[in-house]
């Protein structure tokens, strides 16, 4: 009997080993590797908020462009090496739809629904909003008001406006796909071309050297106007600088960074805490205080005079279009004028 007990009991011991079917947990570890395009200011402070939280995982960082993230992460899709993908617009996250897992954040109904991709393929985690920086005092020697996208094209400014070129700056290049969408007047995108042209003949063929010296030159007192990310423009407000944020009145492609799951990745539980973190109201809050981003949540307050609400931005859909192909028709209508 008792050598009966001691087999059975045994027995015992060996199925409880064993997971049931389909009640398997994902492996508790202590680490999490991060592939993000964000800029080190960026993940840096995300990082160390997190770890302030969870400082039991350890947090491997690689950085690079985003492009150069989506393309690694391609490569890696039969044995991944990351866990999560922080930074880059909806466009990148679909071209590597397959090396994804979709995930619907615990935060999810706490951010704007409008943002939020159907399929929970990616995480919105900030927005991003071209804006127009103005330089008070030259702007009012010349007696010009910047209300939006037309005004841009009033003669007084004529080879006045920093800009840099769509070929070599991003930001640049989201100016031009907003212009397009906003001063189209048919709905037609194609239609849009005649609103650039006119703007690119008040330009005078002048641009910046980048997307920084497009900003810098109106903090420094060189142009009276600039074309940025708003991030831009508020750092330089709360610094004290004699600029201000104009939104256009005409409109504004909204857009958002975001961040996602990568498939198979070794340490799905922590990249969900991650992913979750990101997008809380602590590190949102950190993040519009820290780093100038627009929270993707609409219980974080603004913190600078003069940054208008999302809600109360004339916002339009952000259109499809071909980056190639926006690229080659500006060139084609610069070396035309």
């Amino acid at each position: 009997m008792k050598k009966f007990l001691s087999i059975l009991m045994a027995a015992a011991m060996m199925l409880a080993l064993i997971p049931m079917a389909g009640t398997a947990e994902e492996p508790d570890t202590n680490k999490l590797v991060l592939y993000t395009s964000a800029g080190a200011s960026e993940y840096e402070l995300i990082v160390n908020l997190f770890n302030e939280k969870y400082p039991d995982i350890e947090v491997e960082i690689v950085s690079g462009g985003t492009g150069e993230m989506a393309s690694r992460i391609n490569a890696e899709k039969a044995a991944p090496y990351g866990d999560v993908m922080m930074g880059g617009g909806d466009t990148i996250y679909r071209s590597i739809a397959d090396c994804l897992e979709a995930y619907r954040s615990t935060e999810a109904d706490n951010l704007f629904a409008e943002f939020m991709p159907e399929d929970n393929l990616y995480t919105p985690c900030y927005i991003n909003v071209n804006s127009i920086i103005v330089n008070k005092t030259l702007i009012e020697e010349l007696g010009v008001e910047v209300t939006g996208w037309e005004s841009l094209c009033d003669e007084r400014l004529k080879g006045k406006v920093s800009f840099a070129n769509p070929a070599d700056s991003g930001s640049a290049l989201e100016v031009i796909v907003n212009m397009l969408a906003a001063m189209n007047g048919t709905g037609n995108l194609e239609d849009g071309w005649a609103f650039v042209e006119r703007f690119l003949i008040n330009l005078d063929g002048k641009f910046a050297s980048g997307s920084s010296a497009a900003y810098k030159s109106v903090v420094e007192g060189e142009y009276p106007v600039g074309l940025c990310n708003e991030d831009k423009t508020i750092s330089y407000m709360k610094d004290g600088a004699d600029v201000y944020a104009v939104y256009a009145k005409e409109g504004i492609t909204l857009r958002t960074s975001n961040i996602a799951l990568i498939k198979g990745g070794a340490n799905p539980k922590n990249a969900k805490l991650f992913i979750d973190f990101v997008v809380s109201q602590e590190c949102q809050t950190a993040m519009e205080a820290g780093v100038n981003v627009r929270p993707i949540r609409a219980d974080v307050p603004m913190t600078t005079e003069g940054r208008v609400p999302t809600e109360d931005l004339v916002q339009i859909a952000y259109p499809e279009v071909n980056s190639s192909e926006i690229k080659a028709t500006f060139q084609d209508l610069l070396t035309s004028i």
